[in-house]
């Protein structure tokens, strides 16, 4: 289906100023006194953004994803699911020159991103209203430097995450140095076999346990990946962004 991990909404009653469907569901958009929250369901919120602080990532998995630019300094990034844009207009205010191409299944997703969270949309950045799995096998090979998947609906996480022949187009379509980012609320078993195609096909790879039991799983093409890290990168994002980003490093978890 469409974009995030499901985090609860807080408590406290929010505002709604937007709400719409299509044929996969509702769309709410609430306002809170922090923040302002995508919802598909008026339970769990897909993606949200400080409202004072527009480039700030509030959610934790988010900052975990976006420790790829401690190992690569990407020219093109490819997002799969747009849901409210958080990565989108964080690295896009972060990397002044990296081109970007988000693709979101829904068009109604989209234009709320568009008009209530402040996505960019000038020349450097590229939407497609398509399916993901579909978008990567017409992809160009060797044509991004990182995928960002972060595909969910109201209910689940997508099954194309934890499918074989996803890994194998996402490999082909990254650059020779290459990293994968995917957030899952439940990690693959790791003797599965989706977890023996991505060891033949991604050397380097990578595990960090996030908040509400979920994982993000970052795998790179580099074979010396995991010795390229760089602590003044994420202490700069640390300082632009703003949130916490250098104690993440610590939890990594190196599986090669």
């Amino acid at each position: 289906m469409t974009n995030k991990r499901k985090t609860p909404i807080t408590q406290i009653p929010g505002k709604l100023i937007h709400r719409t469907s299509d044929e996969f569901g509702i769309m709410l958009v609430l306002d809170y006194p922090r923040y302002r929250v995508l919802s598909f369901d008026s339970v769990y919120e897909q993606s949200g953004f400080y409202l004072e602080k527009p480039y700030e990532l509030v959610h934790e998995y988010t900052r975990i994803m976006m420790l790829t630019l401690g190992f690569i300094t990407p020219k093109h990034i490819t997002l799969l699911g747009l849901g409210g844009g958080s990565l989108l207009r964080s690295l896009h205010f972060y990397l002044d020159a990296c081109e970007f191409h988000a693709v979101e299944l829904r068009q109604q997703v989209f234009d709320i991103a568009k008009d209530y969270f402040d996505i960019p949309t000038d020349s450097r950045v590229n939407f497609s209203i398509d399916d993901a799995q579909l978008q990567l096998t017409t992809t160009k090979a060797c044509s991004t430097d990182i995928i960002f998947s972060d595909i969910y609906d109201a209910a689940d996480m997508s099954s194309i995450q934890v499918q074989k022949e996803f890994l194998v187009e996402c490999e082909r379509t990254l650059s020779k140095q290459g990293w994968l980012a995917i957030n899952y609320h439940t990690l693959p078993n790791r003797h599965s076999d989706f977890f023996k195609t991505l060891r033949e096909l991604f050397p380097s790879i990578i595990i960090c346990a996030g908040e509400f039991n979920s994982h993000v799983l970052l795998a790179s093409k580099n074979h010396r990946a995991l010795t390229d890290i760089s602590r003044n990168t994420i202490a700069h994002i640390e300082t632009v962004l703003g949130g916490d980003f250098l104690s993440i490093i610590d939890r990594l978890e190196y599986l090669t």
